[in-house]
């Protein structure tokens, strides 16, 4: 019998991730395990540079746990992609960035694209991620529904509502071609947006990231492909005073 293969979501936060079960379940398929894991230490959402520099002691200690538990590829469900390159060097087996491969989605089927999300905020860290993967040419901007992440699946309405008026502006204003998701929180809200736009003759790809990404990961492992460690030298795990990565109390939790 084929082994299935195994894939872990690192959402880099504390906060309860319950809710979001449902969604991560679909994501499985005949041989092919989807599951999910938050951090034990870290931020409770992340909305910030601040934020994501405290959530990635936590996500190396559970990338660490994964690969060492028999996972075959990983992945960081954030668009910020925090942690990706520390990552790739401390586990051999694939680590994926859901803004990396959602805006490498959006710019292969459209000539631009824009970002929907929370808040206003973190329009900084998206644009400079955009042009960090090469994608500052066709990133047209983004929109906000300015809804902190904690409050998203309390207020799902209103975001879905806010999602979709935000996601024609990008289109009918700054022309993006394709529309990406800019916060795992919004995961499911694509295919609204999707049919909203569709309804105003709107033939427009809406890229849910975590989807995305996870059939990449999965791809990556079938092929048989990881990270370079060239690009990525495996990094030596050494002694970190006060952060003990391959320890319980710096590790994660599983939904």
């Amino acid at each position: 019998m084929t082994r299935a293969i195994k894939i872990v979501i690192i959402t880099p936060v504390t906060m309860d991730l319950t809710f979001y079960k449902p969604q991560i379940d679909r994501l499985c398929r005949a041989g092919v395990e989807v599951t999910e894991i938050s951090l034990i230490v870290g931020p409770a959402s992340i909305e910030s540079r601040v934020d994501e520099a405290m959530a990635v002691p936590g996500m190396l200690a559970a990338a660490l746990q994964a690969e060492k538990a028999g996972a075959h590829a990983l992945v960081i469900s954030c668009m910020s992609d925090p942690g990706l390159s520390a990552l790739r060097e401390a586990v051999a087996i694939p680590v994926v960035g859901v803004a990396q491969v959602s805006m490498a989605t959006a710019a292969t089927l459209a000539h631009s694209f824009g970002i929907v999300t929370v808040l206003s905020r973190i329009a900084p860290i998206l644009q400079a991620n955009a042009a960090h993967c090469g994608y500052e040419r066709q990133y047209v901007g983004c929109r906000a529904v300015e809804i902190p992440v904690l409050d998203v699946h309390r207020r799902a309405r209103e975001v879905q509502d806010g999602l979709n008026r935000l996601a024609l502006e990008l289109v009918e204003q700054e022309g993006a071609g394709a529309v990406i998701l800019g916060c795992g929180a919004l995961l499911g809200c694509a295919g609204e947006i999707r049919g909203f736009l569709a309804e105003r003759g709107m033939a427009v790809p809406v890229v849910d990231p975590l989807p995305t990404t996870v059939a990449f990961a999965v791809t990556l492992v079938e092929q048989g492909l990881s990270h370079s460690s060239v690009s990525y030298p495996p990094c030596q795990i050494k002694s970190y005073q006060g952060y003990e990565l391959g320890e319980d109390q710096m590790g994660s939790r599983r939904f």
